[in-house]
């Protein structure tokens, strides 16, 4: 399994890249910048020795596929597809994917179902013209940070509307943690569509060997089929020691 450093955590992305490296990680998701120099960018990954197995949404509540906006939505799907199409040029094979960005739902007589249809929509319409290469890997997260989409289960439904085999859900342990009624369950449940993993404590610090539970947590990592890799979404600060003792434990995953 490639073990991905994650931009969004360790500051601006040549400071990113640089800790990345010095930490010994082989890889790295980005957050998804439509328009960036992309020779530019893959030099200075080459330089790092670093791959790009997923790019990362930038979270944005203005441009959300689910909005009952749609203008909101347009803009949301020139994004999503500005995204798969820079995934392709860096070699990435997937893209994390948030259908709303905001904690409360748009208004009084929204149901959560509206949104998650509109999203469906959206996406299944810009996926007809996307790079057939790289997939959608859909995230739900805690309901501290967005209404919509919390859950796997959540976030299956998303998937099966869209009903392309482009499309699969990440397993973000942090958010798992805090959702889940059995994480581990969970994951098992929906092993055969989990392509992606984000790892942390549910208090997003560093993942390691002795974290509590991580035992059952990698043995059910392990069983899981249709990962592809796992990137380190926790919050170390300058701490670049806590870091590479990350990056160590999960290479043995």
């Amino acid at each position: 399994m490639l073990i991905s450093a994650s931009e969004w955590v360790l500051g601006d992305r040549p400071t990113a890249i640089r800790r990345a490296r010095a930490a010994g990680f082989e890889a790295i998701e980005l957050d998804a910048t439509p328009g960036v120099d992309v020779p530019r960018l893959a030099e200075s990954l080459a330089d790092a020795g670093l791959a790009v197995p997923s790019l990362c949404w930038a979270w944005n509540s203005e441009d959300e596929l689910g909005s009952p906006d749609p203008e909101s939505r347009r803009r949301a799907q020139r994004y999503l597809l500005g995204s798969l199409e820079l995934a392709r040029e860096l070699g990435a094979s997937q893209l994390v994917t948030l259908p709303a960005c905001r904690k409360v739902a748009w208004s009084l007589d929204e149901t959560r179902m509206h949104g998650i249809e509109r999203a469906a929509a959206s996406i299944s319409e810009v996926l007809a013209d996307a790079p057939a290469e790289v997939s959608l890997a859909l995230e739900g997260l805690r309901r501290e940070e967005s209404f919509l989409m919390n859950s796997l289960a959540d976030a299956d439904v998303l998937r099966s509307m869209i009903d392309d085999d482009r499309v699969g859900l990440v397993a973000d342990v942090y958010h798992l943690a805090y959702e889940e009624l059995d994480p581990i369950a969970s994951l098992q449940r929906f092993e055969d569509v989990i392509t992606l993993v984000h790892l942390a404590e549910p208090a997003r610090t560093p993942l390691l060997a002795t974290s509590p539970g991580v035992d059952t947590l990698v043995d059910r990592l392990r069983a899981m089929p249709g990962v592809r890799s796992a990137t380190l979404e926790f919050e170390v600060g300058d701490d670049d020691a806590a870091l590479a003792a990350s990056a160590e434990f999960a290479r043995t995953i």
